[in-house]
């Protein structure tokens, strides 16, 4: 018998999956936590993640920020940091128990961003605790839970190779785990990031790496089955694409799936086609890329899909799983799939049967002006919740603290093309201005329910990203046109547009109904602009991560790294210091009514999503801070 953890778990004070249970809740069970406990929370200890010092010895090793979220499994919590190195740490001391280091990071620089370790996988397999780790070379390693050693009965002594588990093999450094797998209907299913075709200063080339999704045996470790994406000729999906199928690579799982263990479906949210921002050789829709797809865990025959991007251009590819909810609307209990996007808008289905829950519309965008390029006429458009944050982009939303700002802001926006959500790139003047941005809206930091009230709480941000589409050189890549990005500020060192310039949107998923929002934090409230308006809390400018219970919602700004600088190895331009940084801290909410009951600065930014659990009676919420040139850490705060 295979028992699989995180949803028996509820009310014990475990955290046993990266997102608290496989609905991607992010909500803990019988939380301790009050309006009066709050005002009052300490730092209980904090970790040094194993890695800092080959970091700090070897600059190729250079880790982009730390993203590591620990599980917390009967007072042990279990890590994994950037480099991919593992540990047991005890749950109220921070003490280490155990150490394993897979040696991934021996392969060299992993794509996109660098190396990223987000979380494991935590299993009771016929009794025994297991780990599952991703490494940043591309492997799946299973691990025993009470000891650290590799379980060698496991595909190849302990190991699986995700390169090898495509429609062709790929380049090793192509590909990376940094998303943990998710087990459901007895099988291991993994996420890999591929690498995107803007990042690494490397142009596309005509192989990409595809997104095909992979199954195995969670017992065994062999392979039991295989989801194409994109599909292969003659399959489901294959029409859509009227061009560019057998070389178009991406549309891949890279952020965490969710799985509803009672039915055994589960659901993938699926990425951007490459390259990113031109598709004039993948002409039509182009399923299953920026579709939500609910698959037979068991056998991975698809249940029901719907795509959320026609033919995308913006890198608004599913950023997180959908939140899966019970919930009543006009008096029928629905089990519902709620996905929340890069673009702002939140669409839920009826989770078994992918029926809409509320209409979606098809609505006209408009078409651009890049030659070769194919333009998807529509775009689907949920009639039910409102937007969470801004859409597209006019004057009237520029920021105007003073007359002078609202004029300097005019001027930037006039760089740029700009208009409606969906508003496709150009070659034209410094590009089309994206809002919001290819980092959101919402992003991979999730959104979390309450599964007793179901309301959905949506951390959300609006920078705006410029999409500029350049011709390439002739014989240096596959395509005639690839896409770069960057992100736009505004003037005076504030963001572009009025505040808030983050959000938390709490949403009453029976009604649709939006019940609160309030800014995501601070932000830069001492900036002499905002001082002069009054404004006591304008939100940070980036995303924020959140947990939540059933009376208090907690939530920690994304620490300041210089979007505006990334370079094209994808290094962090990382403040030093902890008085250079943004904001550094965390926050806890009333869940019903949005208003902030308590705060406590942290020493270092906040990069990771945030976890919470309960041991001895006490509760923490435990943030992941540093990397990129500070150390990567893991910060535990006791609540209650």
């Amino acid at each position: 018998m295979v028992v699989c953890a995180g949803m028996a778990s509820a009310g014990d004070g475990n955290w046993t999956e990266y997102t608290g249970d496989k609905s991607s809740s992010r909500y803990l069970a019988g939380g301790k936590a009050t309006a009066e406990s709050v005002k009052n929370m300490k730092i209980a200890w904090r970790f040094s993640l194993p890695g800092n010092d080959l970091s700090a010895d070897n600059p190729d090793l250079r880790t982009w920020v730390n993203e590591s979220t620990p599980l917390a499994v009967d007072g042990t919590l279990y890590t994994v940091s950037p480099l991919g190195l593992v540990s047991a740490v005890d749950g109220l001391t921070g003490k280490e128990k155990w150490l394993y280091d897979p040696q991934g990071y021996l392969a060299g620089q992993a794509p996109n961003l660098g190396f990223i370790n987000r979380a494991l996988t935590y299993v009771d397999v016929d009794g025994a605790k297991r780990i599952i780790a991703g490494t940043p070379d591309g492997f799946l390693i299973m691990l025993d839970a009470e000891t650290g050693a590799v379980v060698e009965s496991w595909g190849e002594k302990g190991r699986i190779d995700l390169t090898i588990h495509k429609r062709r093999p790929v380049q090793r450094d192509l590909v990376t785990v940094s998303t943990p797998p998710i087990v459901c209907g007895g099988v291991v299913i993994p996420s890999l990031a591929v690498l995107d075709s803007f990042a690494a200063g490397r142009p596309p080339f005509k192989y990409h790496p595809p997104g095909d999704v992979p199954a195995f045996d969670l017992k065994t470790g062999k392979r039991v089955w295989m989801f194409h994406s994109p599909p292969l000729p003659g399959e489901f999906g294959a029409d859509t694409w009227k061009t560019g199928l057998e070389d178009t690579g991406s549309t891949n799982l890279w952020t965490r799936a969710s799985c509803d263990d009672e039915t055994g479906i589960v659901y993938l949210p699926m990425s951007t086609p490459s390259n990113d921002f031109y598709g004039g050789h993948r002409h039509g829709d182009n399923l299953f890329s920026e579709t939500l797809v609910a698959l037979d865990a068991k056998t991975g025959n698809r249940v029901w899909h719907f795509q959320i991007v026609r033919h995308g251009l913006w890198d608004y590819d599913l950023p997180t799983g959908p939140n899966l909810m019970d919930i009543t609307v006009n008096g029928k209990t629905i089990k519902a799939a709620v996905q929340v996007t890069k673009q702002g808008f939140v669409y839920a289905f009826d989770r078994i049967t992918g029926e809409p829950i509320w209409p979606i519309e098809e609505r006209a965008v408009p078409a651009g002006d890049v030659p070769g390029e194919w333009y998807a006429p529509t775009q689907p458009v949920p009639s039910k919740p409102a937007p969470y944050v801004q859409q597209g982009a006019s004057e009237d939303d520029l920021i105007d603290l003073t007359p002078e700002m609202k004029e300097a802001a005019k001027k930037i926006l006039n760089r740029y093309k700009y208009g409606e959500l969906f508003t496709p790139p150009t070659m034209e003047k410094a590009g089309t201005l994206l809002v919001p941005g290819v980092l959101g809206g919402a992003s991979w930091a999730g959104a979390a329910h309450n599964p007793n009230t179901g309301v959905l709480y949506v951390p959300s941000f609006n920078m705006p990203f410029a999409i500029k589409i350049k011709k390439e050189v002739a014989g240096t890549s596959f395509h005639d046109y690839t896409g770069t990005w960057a992100g736009v500020g505004g003037p005076e060192g504030l963001p572009l547009f009025k505040p808030p310039f983050s959000t938390i949107t709490a949403i009453d998923m029976n009604t649709g109904e939006h019940q609160w929002q309030v800014p995501a934090g601070r932000g830069p409230v001492d900036h002499p602009a905002v001082k002069a308006a009054g404004l006591e809390r304008v939100g940070a400018t980036h995303q924020s991560f959140i947990v939540i219970t059933d009376d208090i919602v907690f939530t920690a700004p994304n620490g300041a790294y210089d979007v505006l600088g990334l370079n094209t190895r994808g290094n962090a331009l990382i403040a030093q210091n902890k008085e250079k940084q943004d904001e550094s801290a965390l926050y806890a909410y009333d869940a019903k009514t949005g208003n902030l009951l308590g705060e406590i600065e942290l020493p270092l930014g906040v990069y990771g999503a945030l976890m919470s659990y309960i041991v001895d009676g006490k509760q923490f919420v435990v943030a992941p801070v540093g990397g990129a040139g500070t150390p990567s850490e893991l910060v535990a705060v006791q609540v209650n």
